[in-house]
Formats: structure tokens, sequence, C-alpha cells
């Protein structure tokens, strides 16, 4: 059964009067999260929350890969007005327990989409509530005043899309007493695909320009080389995915995605909504696919999740930022298209997307600590030695 937990509220004016709403804060059930998708979708494309990451498709599927396998405790709550039926917002979260060291039990609190300090899965990225624009401060008081009631001793926000996790982040710090603090911080790079793509392109740096661009010559000419997309059917989007990691298998050594990332993308590609499609493409020489990419458009922006290449195809062709230069144009000439996400993450050997001339976007991993042992362990670090701060790290699972 939901529980549910009156907190938080809601002024507006009538007739002069202003109004107090009470919104109803309720802890869904895995069968109500399976249940719950269409008006996650209402509610996401209402809202500012990021349109791929934050959907029902990616969080629902990522839970049913790993929730079980991970032993994690589900706790989604859903943000009602008093009626019970319009849901305003949604905190996509989860419990995690574990036994550090000295024996002491730590609970920590995570958003749905990562497993950090837990185990590897995918990465999910501008992470944060899912809220109504206009009830930001009610629906973020309201699901803060509903956590403090509840038990643990961390809350984390991998790559949260608001630096010091916005305005739920000031509702956990004055409603629950917890310090935020900065445990990591990525960039990445948003390509805006609004204006000229020619004017974009010439504003690209020689080297830049000459690999995703002017040596489709070599590909088209010497190699009969084109791009071609993937069909939408299962069948043609699990072949992809083994092309995939079957190029990184050669480049890195292991496969792009293991079994249980697999089982996520498949899950994903399948269950997309109707504001989402997939934009599986690969790149074709001499009949044979030499390198795959793999994108997904959500709302109005491209997001790159990965590529696989054969980096031996031909010297001078860097097939990489080629296969990239033709989907980055062809976001240019989309007219729902706003721009291209090269999202978090760096190459192999330099931040090669910063050369796309976009704007950089930082990704910080914040950490809403509530317990004053936890407290203690963190702020005494800083002026401890090198040593000894490993150590606590390891004892403390920081």
């Amino acid at each position: 059964m939901a529980r549910p937990l009156a907190g938080g509220s809601e002024s507006h004016s009538q007739g002069g009067d202003t109004v107090s709403v009470r919104l109803e804060v309720r802890a869904l059930s895995e069968k109500e999260f399976g249940s719950v998708e269409k008006d996650w979708a209402r509610l996401l494309h209402t809202s500012t929350a990021d349109p791929l990451f934050m959907s029902w498709p990616w969080l629902y599927s990522w839970w049913e890969t790993w929730g079980s396998r991970l032993g994690l405790e589900l706790v989604l709550l859903g943000v009602y007005l008093p009626d019970g039926k319009q849901l305003v917002g949604i905190a996509p979260l989860y419990r995690h327990r574990f036994r550090i060291a000295i024996g002491m039990k730590v609970t920590r609190l995570h958003f749905l989409g990562n497993a950090w300090r837990v185990s590897p899965t995918v990465r999910t990225e501008y992470v944060g509530l899912i809220v109504e624009p206009q009830r930001e401060r009610e629906v973020a008081d309201a699901v803060a005043r509903y956590l403090c009631a509840t038990e643990w001793d961390e809350l984390m926000i991998p790559d949260s899309q608001q630096i010091n996790g916005g305005t739920f982040g000031k509702a956990l710090a004055e409603h629950c007493n917890a310090i935020p603090l900065l445990r990591s911080e990525s960039q990445g790079i948003r390509v805006d695909t609004t204006g000229s793509f020619r004017t974009w392109a010439e504003s690209l740096g020689a080297n830049t320009r000459l690999k995703a661009f002017n040596r489709r010559a070599v590909f088209e000419k010497e190699l009969s080389g084109h791009w071609q997309p993937v069909e939408e059917d299962q069948v043609s989007q699990s072949r992809f995915m083994d092309s995939l990691n079957d190029f990184h298998q050669r480049r890195w050594g292991k496969p792009c995605f293991d079994r249980q990332a697999l089982e996520f993308h498949l899950k994903l590609l399948g269950r997309l909504g109707s504001n989402q499609r997939p934009e599986l493409s690969g790149l074709v020489a001499d009949g044979k696919v030499v390198s795959v990419l793999y994108d997904i458009r959500a709302g109005e922006r491209i997001y790159n999740l990965q590529s696989g290449y054969d980096e031996s195809l031909h010297r001078k062709l860097s097939l990489g930022t080629l296969h990239l230069g033709y989907a980055i144009e062809r976001a240019f000439h989309h007219p729902s298209v706003c721009c291209y996400d090269l999202l978090a993450g760096s190459g192999k050997k330099t931040f090669y997307k910063s050369h796309f001339h976009g704007q950089q976007v930082d990704f910080p991993t914040l950490d809403f600590v509530r317990s004053p042992i936890l407290r203690a362990a963190y702020h005494c670090r800083p002026w401890l030695p090198g040593n000894l701060v490993s150590r606590i790290n390891r004892v403390f699972r920081l």
C-alpha cells in the first residue's frame, strides 16, 4: 500500500484571498511504479526535469535491472494535490543499507539511475526532482519534510542538474539539517543547434573541422562510405548493441555494456515514449559497418550515449569524430532539436568534446549528510595526513 503523509503547502490567490493547499506525499509501491507511466510522462512534459534521464522508461528500466540484484529498497515519492489524483511532483529515490568496518550501520538515500559507491550500473545525468515549475518550492519542502520522518544518514544526488542541489538542496538543509558536501564534479559539452550550421562549423578549430567534416571526401569517395540509420525493431537494435560491444572489445579490451547494462538498454529502447526516439546510426564503408553511434532524442535534445568504431580503417580518418560530425549536422537541420548533448566524460586521451565549441555543463555529485558521526568523519579529513584520509575513506566507504 502507498503510505500517505501530508507535508508542505501551496498558496494561491482566489478572489483576492490567499488559499493554502496542503500537498500530499505518498510512497509508491513497485507495482504502482510500473503503472504510473502516463502520469509521469505528463508531469515530465510540463517540468524542467531532464526528458531522458528523469523519464519513466529510463528510471523504471534501471530499477527493474538493478533494484533487486543490488538489494535496494524503493523510496519512490509521489506528490499530489489534496484530491489525491493530480500528480505535481516526483522524488525518484531508493534506500541502500550497509555496515562499515567499525560495525556501524549506514543508510544512504540515492536517486534512481545511479548506484554511487554501491555497484557499477549505467550513468544517469541531470538528476533531480520532477516538478511542475510553479510548485517547485512547495514540492521540495513537502518531500524534505517527508524524508525528515524517515531513516537515513546521507542523501546522494549524483550528476546533479543544479549547483548545491537547487531548491531541493535548500529544503534538505533547512528541514533535515543535512549539510551539503561536493563529492566530485564532471564536465560535459552541449552544442546549441538552433543557429546556423555553417557558422558553427566555421568556428571550429582547423583540426576538428578536418576530422569531423573535411575528411568526408576520403570516406565517401575512396571507401564508398555513407551514413545510415538503424531500423527501430528489436532485432536490429540488438545487432547494433553487439556491434557496439565488439568495437569496444577490440579497442578497450572489454565490452561497452556488460550483460546487465545490455539488458537495461534494450528494455529502454523498447519503452521510449512518444516524446522520445532512438537515433541509432552506423557508418558503412565498402558494405561493412565500421562505426556505430548510440543517440536518443528526447524532447528538444539529442543525447550522445555511446560510440564505437574501427580505429584501423584508414590512417587519415578519425571515425569517431567523423561520425559525430554527421550526427551534429543532422541535429542542426532537425526543426525540433535545440541541442546535441555530448554529456559528461572525457575521451581516451583528451577532453575531445570541448573541441566542438559547445557550452560546458558542470555535473556536481552532492552528498547531503545528516549523521553527526559521518559529518565528523568528513570534516576532519582536510586536516589529516593522506594515508589516514585513505583509511577513513575505506572505513566509512566515503
